[in-house]
């Protein structure tokens, strides 16, 4: 069945430029790129999952309507296109021009109606035709042969493709029915009026009773409710006009054959030329191998693609051809390894078989633990372990700790891991969260790899790896082990281009092992102390939760933004009694309670207690009641593990669970930590803390004489600031006062403007004003420094840490006043954020490089922000504490000395 793509361009264009809103694509040239690359991503997902026959792009033009003739108030309410978003059409058009696409516009017609022409000319038994759109008016054309399809999301992702059941499912009326259905509900999009009061459910019950529009018009008086028949019969002629403002044209006088939407290949070089000028380098190779989907080439595609067809896959289950593949691999100076398990616990798992790449091109899979193998997984894995722990052969893989954790736990030891394509990606942009091997593929190699749902299935029919025969599954191992090596060839020179080679080979790569260690070592718990503080939380809830009644003298669901907004700022109008503005509706027509927006109210007592609710709710949930749950049944401790390749500022993050979280601001939060104890008899738990590392690599960077000065007299730097912006002696310094300076000293670092300063401490806008200029005559080379840095960044276009990391800004040159501002603040605090964690990490490496040296029986167990937390026999506490203030306050060189809290005790919050 040939298949008509019919692409609603306006649609696409819009959800394409704002979906980089918060992070727009600049290039050098200052032009604003993010609905063209958005919109050429979609289009080529859509021809690689789809290989359609025919297709085109269908726009709207900024002519008034026949619509705008019989409804001057049709789309009146829309906001006028951004003007950023206005300049970059033109090159949109360029590039779809460029790809020789069909498109299509027609005065005085929309894009929908245009669409509707062409989707009911040429639907046939022998070509189906799919309307790429979410717009539900589109619906209405919905038959045997018209679906509407929204691609898949996400790699792997399926599409959503709508049917005529699809569509009675989503909206309640079948596609014949969308016309009276919208009459009677309208669409404030553009702004087609309807029937006031008249909801999607109600107009779905009414034509359900009544069939249609014109039919319960005739039949009013048979409307049960009197308050619905009045509505509908004072506004029955405003439904008759909504029903024709939704009413699609399908006879737009179009000369356009079926012939003039055939999907033809282009000239590689001119899109090659166009991409590479737009700086879309990255989607030069992949619109080359949608060109060879689409039948022939045409210039010289610039690409190194390849198809399982052209590659060597091989298979080996038996032990002649196991022991000839060993022979080779002894000789290698570096191969790819990638596993593939029957599950994704590092503890448990269970190889299925070994994918293997000795050159780009090529793989080999060694069937351990599939039916119908001849190898012995145990003896295969035996002669393979001298290979791996051979020091001297580079090992690289995607994601490479993953793997070197599941060959550990079943006796192989890797040693040199030298590459990791995952985190290369990361090292070469972090602004993007798509580091998965497919999508590197596609970004970097222009190829499409084979969903690992083909493999195995999805959902609750997925099967096992081991359960399959291995000949269903080696071309896909040796596929990923075949990319990986192919992206090692793209990334390590752009590494190289970068200047990124010293992080990645010093910090990024010897880190690994670290985070290996600490992972397989885990965290002990105390289980009973966990219980107490369960029902200790319990009963204090339940008390917040009776206060909290009281204080809105009703009771409702704690858990409802909705509820909690209403009651908040329309019944009891807190706001007014606060003399403050009442926050503004969401996009849903809702108030936002968002622990940021209560912030604002938090002098009213309800706000207070609800935020108090919400917080204890969430120690309660995810970390007390969750923990014993998590604690793994082969070791009888909870293993977290540690990402490299998620914030942008280098800092690890932790997941299942996420340890770095543990609240510590509150009693009961800090209560908590009292809950990890050593795993063992004799042992200690020991905590070092990075002493006010960023406010030190802030005086480093900036420069700033004052502050160097108080660090290295050992000051407690909020006091000294408090002494010197209010100029008293720093013996006359209060609390407040050190609190207040704590508050500009942390909140300068993170670009915190006048208002934020004065929510914080709670003072006029005035006096925060004052405070930020006392702070900047004080310390007059951190002012220099920001500014400097926000000049650079500008220029460039990204920030450094200490050590080289970047963080691309693209926003840094947007137009919106507010994006471009939190660029500016990202452009200042990241090398902040991002020079610390690198210190860390550095000490991290260091320490545990120390402890193996000297065969220290300690152990690193946890790394949260600026802190390292171990567990260590008794007898070994003085020697650890030398050692890792001797690494920690020694990991990099500054301008001013590295200090370091060190404390021991049996739990994390005694040693704390």
């Amino acid at each position: 069945m040939a298949k008509l793509f019919l692409i609603d361009g306006s649609a696409i264009f819009y959800r394409s430029y704002f979906a980089f809103i918060r992070n727009p694509l600049i290039n050098s040239k200052g032009e604003n790129t993010s609905a063209t690359f958005g919109f050429l991503n979609t289009l080529f997902k859509l021809i690689e999952d789809e290989h359609p026959e025919y297709l085109s792009v269908v726009f709207d033009t900024k002519e008034p309507t026949f619509r705008h003739e019989i409804y001057d108030a049709y789309k009146a309410t829309r906001e006028k296109m951004p003007e950023e978003m206005s300049a970059t059409f033109p090159r949109l058009i360029q590039a779809l021009q460029t790809l020789r696409l069909n498109i299509l516009d027609y005065a005085g017609f929309e894009a929908d109606d245009i669409i509707a022409t062409l989707a009911k000319r040429h639907a046939a038994d022998q070509l189906d035709v799919y309307i790429v759109s979410g717009d539900k008016d589109l619906a209405q054309l919905v038959n045997d042969h018209i679906y509407m399809y929204a691609p898949g999301k996400g790699a792997g992702q399926p599409p959503d493709i709508m049917d005529r059941q699809g569509v009675k499912q989503k909206y309640g009326v079948f596609p014949d029915e969308i016309t009276d259905w919208l009459a009677l509900v309208g669409d404030k999009s553009d702004n087609v009026p309807g029937v006031p009061s008249v909801g999607e459910k109600t107009a779905v019950s009414l034509l359900e009773t009544f069939g249609s529009l014109e039919s319960l018009i005739e039949r009013l008086d048979d409307v049960e409710r009197a308050s619905l028949q009045d509505k509908i019969r004072a506004n029955r002629d405003q439904a008759r006009l909504s029903k024709k403002l939704v009413t699609l044209e399908s006879n737009v006088p179009l000369d356009t054959t079926l012939d003039d939407l055939a999907l033809r290949s282009w000239d590689q070089h001119d899109v090659e030329v166009l991409l590479k000028d737009m700086e879309f380098s990255r989607l030069v190779a992949r619109a080359a191998a949608v060109n060879q989907i689409l039948g022939k080439e045409a210039g010289t595609p610039q690409t190194d693609s390849v198809t399982s067809s052209d590659a060597k896959y091989e298979l080996i289950t038996r032990p002649a051809a196991f022991a000839e593949f060993l022979d080779r691999l002894k000789r290698a100076e570096q191969f790819v390894f990638d596993l593939e398990t029957d599950s994704l616990d590092t503890l448990t798992a269970r190889i299925a078989g070994i994918a293997v790449s000795l050159e780009p091109g090529s793989a080999s899979y060694i069937a351990l633990n599939h039916p119908d193998t001849e190898l012995k997984a145990d003896d295969a894995l035996g002669q393979l372990k001298p290979i791996f722990a051979d020091g001297r052969i580079r090992k690289i893989a995607q994601n490479i700790k993953f793997d070197t954790m599941i060959m550990e736990q079943n006796g192989v030891a890797v040693a040199n891991l030298y590459f990791d394509t995952m985190i290369a990606s990361f090292l070469v942009n972090s602004t993007t969260s798509q580091h998965n091997l497919d999508n590197l593929a596609r970004e970097y190699l222009g190829y499409k790899m084979i969903p690992i749902e083909d493999i195995i299935g999805s959902g609750k029919n997925q099967i096992k790896m081991t359960d399959l025969p291995s000949g269903e599954v080696y071309v896909y191992a040796c596929e990923d082990a075949d990319i990986t090596y192919r992206l090692v060839d793209v990334l390590k020179p752009m590494l190289a281009d970068l200047d990124l080679e010293r992080l990645f080979n010093t910090i990024e790569m010897p880190l690994v092992e670290v985070l290996i260690a600490m992972e397989a070592r885990g965290v002990a718990l105390d289980l009973n102390l966990l219980k107490a503080l369960s029902k200790e939380l319990e009963t204090d809830l339940e008390k917040l939760e009776k206060k909290i009644y009281e204080l809105a003298g009703e009771e409702l669901n704690i858990n409802s933004p909705q509820q909690l907004g209403i009651l908040l700022f329309d019944k009891l109008e807190i706001h007014k009694e606060l003399g403050m503005r009442k926050p503004k509706r969401t996009k849903t027509g809702q108030y936002s309670t968002s622990e940021q927006i209560l912030e604002r109210y938090h002098r009213h007592a309800l706000p207070q207690n609800i935020l108090e609710f919400r917080k204890l709710s969430k120690l309660k949930n995810t970390y007390v009641d969750a923990l014993p749950d998590l604690i793994h049944p082969k070791t009888h401790r909870v293993h977290t593990s540690f990402n490299q390749t998620v914030a942008a500022t280098g800092r690890l993050s932790s997941v299942n669970p996420n340890l770095q979280n543990v609240p510590i601001r509150t009693e009961l939060g800090r209560e908590m930590r009292r809950a990890f104890i050593p795993g063992e008899k004799g042992l200690l738990i020991m905590s070092a803390d990075y002493s006010q590392i960023e406010l030190r690599l802030m005086a480093h960077l900036s420069g700033d004489k004052k502050m160097r000065e108080s660090f290295k007299q050992d000051l407690d730097i909020h006091a000294a600031t408090a002494a010197q912006i209010m100029n008293i002696p720093i013996s006359e310094v209060t609390a407040d006062h050190r609190r207040k300076a704590k508050e500009i000293n942390f909140g300068i670092i993170y670009g915190m403007s006048k208002y934020g300063l004065s929510n914080r401490l709670d003072i006029s806008v005035e006096d925060a004003e004052k405070f930020i200029f006392e702070y900047f005559a004080t310390y007059p080379d951190i002012q220099k420094f920001m500014q400097e840095t926000i000049s650079r960044a500008t220029v460039d276009g990204y920030v450094r840490t200490i050590m080289g990391r970047i963080r691309y800004l693209p926003q840094i040159h947007s137009t919106n006043r507010q994006l471009r501002e939190f660029a500016e603040r990202t452009s200042i605090n990241t090398p902040i954020q991002g020079s610390a964690a690198d210190l860390i990490k550095k000490a991290m490496i260091d320490i545990q490089s120390e402890i193996r040296r000297e065969k220290l029986r300690s152990s690193m167990i946890l790394q949260v922000h600026d802190e390292l937390v171990f567990e260590v026999p008794e007898k070994e506490v003085e020697r650890l504490r030398a050692l890792v203030k001797s690494k920690m306050e020694n990991a990099l060189h500054l301008d001013v000395p590295l200090k370091v809290d060190i404390g021991t005790g049996p739990n994390w919050l005694e040693a704390h």
